[in-house]
């Protein structure tokens, strides 16, 4: 294993250990707790093997000890397979005994209610108190192939498994966990390590992820996540992964909302358990796949090492609807599918029948049947072009292919290093055939039969590649803030009470966030005296730590170009308050500039459970009030996550200007979105939710003109 940069926490004992106890071990090897004693024997794990239980001297041919503290040796890792009411004692014995790690099968904890909680939280604390680590409880254990560590009952212990790739799968499913293992030796993906967390009372799969990234036996993570208990656990397990270069992909489960809340501001109404995961892999290079062929696939094309420069695709067909369905899927998964180019088409059509095409995607015709060259001399054109990136062609190793066929192309690959994906379109079972595929394979040319598991295996690797770049290139930081400013912001946090508008501008301005010209007045003549100071027209709205809402509470009146319209709307907000929130503290109405047109956006902040502060960005208006589009990043942001936020959102086409209007100024856009990110780092124990409903954008800056923060209660 190569030497971590992350400090020893303990796991590293699950991975390389010198012995391995077995506590509740049984003599019938084929029970659960006979299991690992049978697969680490037949396995040949190279340490001592130390079964434990009371009822037997010998398992095995191996001593069998009474309890953990007469074992002679020191123990890196016990195995607990007890039942519940047995476990908390045997793990108390295993502390005593100074053993480093624990996997522990048994179930009946958190899973069956409140009873079997207290039961995990003793657990936890017997971790902590000793500093023990604990896999599980509830799970099916681990297993990692480089040292020989078979500590599951699973019977994929006992499964041939491909040796081709260094993937890590960790699993908060046993079940899942099991059929991924099989699908992924079934498709030549191969695991060298295996790990199912169940109740995660201590160690969870973020642990293993951040782990592992050191660990040069693993390449690849793929996992199973129902939810994480640790958003910031999970983020620096995600960005160690992806600065290693160690693509993670995860199945999540639990796209609905587990429960919905009366959300004071729009930014917590729009926001669901969901969303922010989605965004959250985004955000950290993570692939988010929905089926288990989306991991075995993109570990196919993973495991070729062939990592594409780009997204330009060429595809070489032997039939016209194979590529046209390709190309569908290439375009519908990001992935481009541009014209060849001249020379490229000129090569092209020398080689196949007129009727052919030389386009993109080539269609060298049922021709290739009698005539197999047309193949190595159309795959030899494109790899030859500069522009393309990406290669799909067919795997014609069928048994009219002719002996040099393989080698030649073969010899083409190995003269560049593009990414090829032979996608079979249907199956030869002769003898000669599969040892054409077999030498492929060995070559680590991935064979993908479905054009959408190709395309889209091929998309993921291209945009965790862009987003690797980025991260890795990444310099600048969040907005410097000065400590006089937080001084200022926090006093204004301290107030006793919900903040008003004012308040919350204030609170932004202290941050260099652009606000609108304003001031409070307690009765209209003040209102007035304001309204002048501003300059006409202003806007009059009504100050009450008690009324969030102005709008719908009659509390706005805007565009008012008059003295005397200032006074009617000073009396009729204040009326109207009267009636919407008879007991609400009102301090009178703010006095505010009417801004000029521009491109009204939202930019807010929420507490999410999981990874706390959360920042939303969308177009203000129909799109964020019916058609929800808008883009979340958990915080902090880097400059690269703000400007990815506005690209997000599908209506960002209108802030680049459209129908003769002019572009809105982006930079000034994601620069505020950062100093938000920056307030909401530094308030995240204060702060429970903020809005800037609308900012508006201009060519040259943005100002915010409304704004509510929300204290933590």
């Amino acid at each position: 294993m190569m030497k971590s940069d992350l400090p020893p926490s303990g796991i590293e004992y699950f991975f390389n250990p010198r012995s391995i106890a077995i506590v509740g071990a049984s003599a019938n090897l084929t029970k659960l707790s006979g299991r690992p004693v049978d697969a680490l024997i037949k396995n040949k794990f190279a340490g001592k093997i130390y079964p434990v239980n009371p009822r037997y001297s010998e398992i095995a041919g191996l001593t069998c000890y009474r309890a953990i503290g007469d074992v002679p040796g020191p123990v890196d890792l016990a195995v607990v397979s007890v039942p519940a009411e047995a476990t908390i004692e045997a793990l108390e014995a295993c502390a005593r005994a100074k053993v480093k790690t624990t996997v522990v099968f048994t179930s009946g904890f958190a899973e069956i209610g409140e009873a079997g909680m207290l039961m995990q939280e003793r657990m936890a604390d017997i971790a902590r108190q000793n500093g023990m680590r604990i896999l599980g409880p509830n799970c099916l254990g681990m297993i990692y192939y480089p040292k020989v560590v078979m500590a599951s009952f699973s019977d994929i212990m006992f499964i041939e498994r491909s040796h081709a790739g260094k993937m890590a799968f960790i699993t908060q499913s046993g079940a899942f966990g099991e059929k991924t293992f099989i699908q992924c030796a079934e498709d030549g993906v191969g695991m060298n390590a295996f790990i199912s967390v169940g109740n995660e009372a201590d160690l969870g799969f973020s642990d293993f992820i951040a782990h592992l990234v050191g660990d040069d036996e693993i390449s690849l993570f793929g996992a199973y996540v129902e939810g994480a208990k640790d958003g910031r656990k999970f983020r620096h397990a995600a960005e160690a992964a992806l600065r290693a270069g160690k693509p993670v992909l995860i199945k999540k489960v639990g796209r609905t909302a587990s429960g919905t809340r009366a959300a004071r501001s729009h930014t917590g109404a729009l926001a669901g358990n969901d969303r922010i995961y989605d965004s959250f892999f985004r955000q950290t290079g993570i692939i988010r796949i929905d089926e288990l062929r989306d991991l075995t696939c993109f570990a196919q094309v993973f495991q070729s090492r062939r990592q594409p420069k780009g997204p330009n695709v060429a595809i070489l067909t032997d039939s016209g609807g194979p590529g046209v369905e390709m190309a569908d899927c290439c375009e519908r998964f990001g992935l481009n599918v541009p014209e060849l180019s001249h020379k490229t088409r000129t090569a092209i059509e020398a080689a196949i029948p007129s009727y052919g095409s030389a386009r993109n995607p080539i269609d060298m015709t049922a021709a290739i049947m009698t005539d197999d060259a047309l193949y190595t001399k159309c795959l030899r054109a494109i790899f030859a072009d500069d522009d393309i990136d990406i290669v799909f062609a067919p795997a014609v190793f069928m048994s009219y292919a002719s002996p040099g066929l393989l080698d030649e192309a073969l010899d083409i690959y190995r003269s560049s290093d593009k990414p090829l994906v032979l996608c079979p379109i249907w199956a030869d079972s002769s003898p000669e055939s599969q040892a054409m595929v077999e030498r492929a394979c060995r070559e680590g040319i991935p064979m993908i039969p479905e054009a959408s598991d190709a395309a889209r295996a091929m998309a993921a690797w291209v945009r965790w590649s862009a987003k690797r770049k980025t991260f890795m290139a990444q310099t600048a930081k969040m907005p410097a803030v000065p400590a006089q400013a937080r001084k200022k912001a926090e006093k204004i946090l301290q107030k006793h009470g919900p903040l008003t508008e004012y308040d919350s501008k204030k609170i932004l301005a202290a941050y260099g966030i652009p606000t609108t010209k304003e001031e409070p007045a307690a009765t209209a003549s003040a209102a007035v005296t304001v309204a002048r100071r501003i300059g006409y027209p202003v806007a009059l709205k009504v100050l009450s730590p008690d009324i969030e809402h102005k709008t719908e509470a009659g509390g706005v009146c805007l565009n008012l170009q008059s003295d005397a319209a200032v006074r009617r709307a000073f009396a009729q907000i204040l009326k109207n308050a009267a009636k919407h929130a008879p007991g609400a503290a009102v301090e009178g109405v703010l006095v505010q500039e009417m801004l000029p047109a521009g491109v009204e956006v939202i930019v807010g902040v929420t507490k999410d459970p999981v990874f706390g502060p959360v920042v939303m960005f969308g177009l203000g208006g129909v799109l964020v009030e019916v058609l929800e589009d808008v883009s979340f990043r958990v915080v902090p942001l880097s400059p690269d996550d703000a400007m990815e936020m506005i690209r997000e959102v599908k209506g960002a086409r209108i802030l680049s200007g459209v129908r003769g209007r002019p572009a809105s100024d982006i930079r000034a856009l994601a620069e505020i979105i950062l100093r938000v990110s920056r307030l909401a780092v530094d308030f995240a124990d204060v702060i429970e939710e903020l809005d800037i409903n609308p900012l508006v954008v201009y060519p040259q800056g943005a100002r915010a003109a409304d704004a509510l923060v929300v204290k933590k209660q």
